[in-house]
């Protein structure tokens, strides 16, 4: 059994959950049902690194972080004093993990008052950690029964269909870490765009009533041009600081400014434009000539137009696809142009492409090994692997703002001579990404200072290319 979803995660290429997607959907729906509470946590390294063959570290579980401490685990005033180790604080709690342990056991959750805020939730079934990957989820709902609260936990891969849909249902921004919710409901509007749908449902319902619906539709049936929200997304980010500028060299993190332009404003902006034009295109699919339909024609049209919905939702999902990666491109082009730093755009030579080639055409299809290829791509899985074609005895650079690579790939990346370059949040503290300390890795501040601005500036300059 398999079932199509929309999606916007452009790593999810074909949308298809799998049966075993199926049932930990049905897992999910079942920790939601009964909550008062749910927490979820992206695993860094460490929170998975001890359930390895392997083991890396001696962590025995997962590190829980300061948000879930007093408003979903207990407070440190409702914890026991171990009186062998008084610097540890404890308290028992119940768990159940729906597919390794389905019974409520006994765990215990501990808090190390030697170190700072650390604290850990121990001991989880090995399992349920040892095969998933970067980034991946640890939800967990709060529950009550006859013996009291009891917390009902699942894990979610990065690399699932299902960790998509956790992401679109909580409204998680690339930067989330950690954070308690309220239990999802199915009506619930996304909480960012909320007051925008209540306005334009009073909108449509207004023109239904007063026979305007047709030029409202077609007021709402074209989402501005890519251009146009780029230009938006980077006027909203000038706004918010009088001092702010796009020159890299001036920025103090311009991988993780980079980051927030595009995955957080400029997707913003988008999906506000486009809850209006799918919305326009469902009630055109209904509401035929604006004449407000009877029930039962409601009922006739979503079903006998399901194929025409879906395809709204799927192009919905392409859009989104691309309208990141294009953006991303478009706010490192101007960067790059705000730091005059010389550069060749999309510079065709041969079957190759390049996103960027700095600092000019010539020298890359001379094949100098003063030229340098800037790819830039949102999300890699097997993607990264096109980028090697675009080597012409130069080094190539591949931005990205994936965090679910694995160790292994990035130094396969390596072997080939291919050097990350990510935003900062990625090599910070206690990141969830797992390569941050390789070292063909770098953050865009490295990547603009150190390797433009110290190393190949001077020679570029030497060659009269800057």
């Amino acid at each position: 059994m398999a079932i199509n979803i929309e999606m916007s995660d452009e790593n999810l290429i074909d949308g298809v959950l799998s049966d075993a997607d199926v049932e930990l959907l049905r897992r999910l729906d079942a920790l939601y049902e009964g909550a008062d509470k749910v927490a979820i946590k992206k695993l860094s390294k460490n929170d998975r690194a001890w359930a390895w063959p392997k083991p890396e570290n001696k962590q025995v579980g997962f590190y829980v972080p300061i948000e879930f401490r007093g408003d979903f685990f207990p407070s440190d005033q409702d914890l026991q004093i171990r009186t062998d180790k008084p610097h540890i604080l404890q308290r028992t709690i119940r768990a159940r993990w729906p597919g390794f342990r389905d019974e409520a056991k006994e765990m215990t959750y501990r808090r190390f008052t030697n170190k700072s805020s650390e604290a850990h939730f121990t001991v989880p079934p090995k399992a349920a950690f040892a095969n998933i990957g970067p980034a991946s989820f640890v939800v967990l709902g709060r529950k009550r029964d006859d013996e009291g609260v009891f917390f009902e936990c699942l894990t979610i891969d990065s690399g699932t269909l299902v960790y998509a849909i956790v992401e679109q249902r909580f409204e998680m921004l690339p930067s989330f870490l950690a954070g308690v919710f309220d239990p999802p409901t199915i009506d619930a509007a996304p909480e960012s765009i909320a007051s925008e749908i209540d306005v334009l449902i009073g909108e449509f319902i207004a023109a239904a009533h007063n026979g305007t619906l047709p030029q409202l539709i077609m007021q709402y049936r074209q989402i501005p041009d890519g251009s146009a929200i780029t230009a938006l997304a980077q006027s909203t980010w000038l706004a918010a600081d009088a001092r702010r500028s796009f020159n890299p060299f001036l920025l103090d993190q311009p991988g993780n400014e980079l980051r927030h332009l595009t995955t957080e404003i400029e997707f913003t902006i988008y999906r506000l434009h486009e809850l209006r034009f799918r919305a326009a295109q469902a009630l055109e699919i209904i509401f035929r000539d604006g004449i407000a339909p009877t029930t039962e024609q409601i009922v006739q049209r979503v079903v006998r137009n399901f194929i025409p919905l879906y395809q709204v939702m799927l192009n919905a999902s392409q859009q989104r696809k691309t309208r990141v990666g294009t953006g991303f491109e478009a706010h490192i082009r101007t960067m790059l142009e705000a730091g005059q730093i010389p550069h060749a755009e999309q510079a065709v030579v041969s079957t190759r492409r390049p996103d960027f080639v700095l600092p000019n055409k010539p020298l890359y299809v001379s094949k100098s090994a003063d030229a340098l290829v800037l790819a830039a791509k949102t999300t890699l899985r097997e993607r990264w692997k096109q980028v090697p074609m675009e080597q012409r005895n130069c080094t190539v650079f591949l931005a990205t703002m994936d965090e679910k690579v694995t160790r292994s790939a990035v130094r396969d990346m390596a072997n080939l001579q291919i050097t990350l370059v990510v935003p900062e949040a990625f090599k910070a503290d206690r990141t969830v990404v797992e390569y941050s300390n390789e070292p063909n890795v770098l953050t865009f501040k490295q990547f603009f200072r150190e390797e433009i601005a110290t190393r190949r500036k001077p020679r570029w300059i030497e060659l009269g290319a800057w």
